[in-house]
């Protein structure tokens, strides 16, 4: 079994770049919501806008934050149904085809995204008939898409040059359990 390898100090950097803001607006939106209901329920004065503040702004971009923040710790769900049937010398070919397929994928999100986040700014829209403004969140869609392209390029690569013997599994911890699920059942046999 490999040990898991300590995270550089750039990207450590990078994660807490990432989740720090995510922790912030995630708590700051917890005490916009409660303080909005406490206000409603106890002095029959909701705070305005609370909806639309927490659609449009904290959730983007929690959301998109966090799909950023789990691909670059490799903890998005794996189902590695088939991949484990592979043949070893096939299995970081086919690794590097799915994540260049999610490359794609997340290029065409991004592009699109951009599109909408451009019109979105053009015509200034905003949340719903209030006029709270709205059209800034849509630009953390092509940037969180256009990172998830990157990462993915990037998780391609290194399954090319490094091989699959790491797996589908970016968590180290996941990939000991695989690893020793794969030993157990290979003992059954």
């Amino acid at each position: 079994m490999t040990e898991p390898q300590p995270k550089s100090r750039a990207t450590r950097a990078v994660e807490l770049a990432i989740e720090v803001p995510a922790v912030l607006v995630t708590f700051v939106m917890m005490v916009h919501i409660t303080a909005n209901a406490i206000s409603r329920t106890f002095f029959d004065n909701p705070m305005p806008n609370t909806l639309e503040i927490t659609q449009y702004w904290y959730l983007p971009i929690v959301a998109f934050l966090g799909f950023i923040a789990a691909q670059l710790r490799g903890q998005h769900v794996a189902a590695d149904l088939l991949y484990e049937r592979f043949p070893a010398v096939t299995r970081k070919y086919v690794l590097a085809v799915v994540f260049l397929l999610a490359a794609a994928v997340s290029l065409g999100f991004a592009r699109y995204g951009w599109d909408e986040a451009v019109h979105a700014m053009d015509i200034r829209k905003t949340a719903g008939v209030s006029d709270l403004p709205a059209w800034q969140p849509y630009f953390l869609a092509p940037i969180a898409f256009a990172s998830l392209t990157v990462q993915f390029a990037y998780a391609a690569i290194h399954a090319l040059v490094k091989g699959a013997d790491e797996g589908p599994a970016g968590d180290p911890d996941e990939l000991l359990v695989l690893e020793q699920f794969a030993a157990d059942e290979r003992g059954a046999r």
